[in-house]
């Protein structure tokens, strides 16, 4: 009678013990976010079942003014409203606009930062235009603040940008590129913004591959010391030439593969397992997440080849 006793209660521990290590492991792999951004000219390629596999989708773009207004896209509002149509069924999904970008999507971030008037100018207009179009926040994506008195008037304006997105219930985010310079930045805006994205894709002189650019990335962020849990680091969607500067995006490398047109000496990409790969590390070293660049770049997320089922898939 004893043995039966013992036996049951070592087999009522043991699924308690199990049962914890899987609510553990449920919370943890939750807590791993997946994060897209999705550019406008890629819109058509737009499937909704994508909200199944991600917990944020940022929307590009509104550009900033140098007096703090905000340049909307012809197609800007009618993407926006599509895009939250869509999103009905996925109410846990944040869905964010991004703001600045490449080239002269930034261009004037360094006059408006700099005046008092227009930062406070923009940070209300950013923050009248979520909540009107009822958005859970806004990714600012300055290329890139250089100048001491940039980066001190960057720092001002995440500051302002916190305090009132906060009052607002509202998400906030920054883009930054992985260069020892801006990686140091980063770590100056980081108390004042939910996320950091950190652009791991962008070229970077000395290093050739993606992969070579996320290692070094990793082994920045460690050293430079920021906040593990704010820390999304983003992966591309696309292949660059190794001979020219040509980018490809992912769906057309797996269609050229298929016709079998594709060259892999001569195109650096990260193929599925190569994401796979990364996602796990990230996971394992303490990262808050993953994002890419860009949804609209991947193959239909029901097929095999898709990069962003396949990261859904190592996160399971």
């Amino acid at each position: 009678m004893q043995t039966k006793h013992l036996t049951r209660y070592l087999y009522l521990f043991t699924v308690f013990f199990l049962s914890i290590i899987k609510s553990s492991a449920q919370t943890e792999s939750a807590a791993f976010k997946v994060v897209a951004y999705q550019k406008y000219n890629t819109m058509q390629h737009f499937n909704p079942n994508a909200y199944a596999y991600i917990d944020q989708l940022i929307y590009k773009l509104i550009n900033p003014n140098s007096d703090g207004e905000l340049q909307l896209l012809p197609n800007t509002l009618s993407d926006l409203n599509l895009l939250k149509k869509n999103k009905a069924g996925y109410k846990n999904v944040k869905l964010l606009i991004g703001i600045g970008g490449a080239k002269k999507n930034s261009q004037h971030f360094s006059t408006m930062a700099a005046s008092p008037a227009s930062r406070s100018k923009f940070v209300t207009n950013i923050i009248e235009f979520c909540l009107q179009h009822e958005l859970n926040g806004a990714d600012i994506d300055w290329e890139y603040p250089q100048s001491s008195n940039d980066k001190t008037n960057a720092v001002a304006l995440f500051k302002e940008l916190h305090n009132a997105f906060t009052k607002n219930g509202l998400f906030l985010t920054a883009a930054v590129t992985y260069t020892p310079d801006q990686v140091r930045f980063a770590k100056r805006i980081e108390k004042y913004v939910h996320q950091i994205n950190l652009m791991v894709y962008e070229p970077m002189e000395g290093l050739n591959t993606f992969q070579e650019q996320i290692d070094f990335a990793m082994n920045l962020i460690h050293k430079e010391k920021l906040n593990l849990k704010k820390l999304i680091l983003g992966l591309p969607f696309y292949g660059k030439s190794l001979s020219e500067n040509k980018t490809i995006a992912y769906n057309k490398i797996i269609k050229s593969k298929e016709l079998g047109k594709i060259d892999r000496s001569k195109l650096d990409y990260l193929d599925i397992n190569e994401t796979k790969s990364n996602v796990i590390n990230m996971k394992l070293n303490g990262l808050a997440g993953i994002m890419f660049w860009e949804l609209g770049f991947d193959t239909t997320v029901n097929t095999s080849s898709s990069l962003l089922r396949g990261i859904n898939s190592v996160l399971k």
